[in-house]
C-alpha cells in the first residue's frame, strides 16, 4: 500500500502545485497525512532532506522500496524428511 500512496503523491504533485509548494516550504509532512502511509514511514518521509522535488521523490521511492522488501525467509527442511524411508533407501542396507 505504501508504493501506491507514493504513486498518488507523485501524481498529485503533477496536478496540484500545492504539493511542491509544501515541499519547498518544508511542510511536506502536511501533505503526507492525506495519504495512506504507515505512521513510522510517514515520519521518515517527512524528515527526508532534498534540494529539489525530483530528488525528494527519488529518495522517497528508495525508502518505500526498502520498506516493502521482505527479507527472504530461511528455508529449512522438515525434521521429518530424514526420518521417513524412501523407496530406494528402503531396499538398500546402510552401514554407519
Amino acid at each position: 500500500m505504501s508504493m501506491q500512496a507514493l504513486n498518488q503523491l507523485v501524481a498529485r504533485s503533477i496536478i496540484d502545485p500545492g504539493v511542491v509548494q509544501a515541499f519547498n516550504a518544508g511542510r511536506i509532512g502536511d501533505v503526507l497525512t492525506d495519504l495512506d502511509f504507515a505512521t513510522d514511514l510517514r515520519g521518515r518521509l517527512a524528515e527526508v532532506k532534498a534540494e529539489t522535488w525530483a530528488e525528494y521523490a527519488v529518495l522517497a521511492y528508495r525508502i518505500v522500496r526498502a520498506e516493502i522488501q521482505v527479507p527472504a525467509r530461511i528455508q529449512l527442511p522438515s525434521p521429518a524428511e530424514g526420518l521417513l524411508p524412501k523407496q530406494e533407501r528402503a531396499s538398500k542396507r546402510h552401514v554407519a
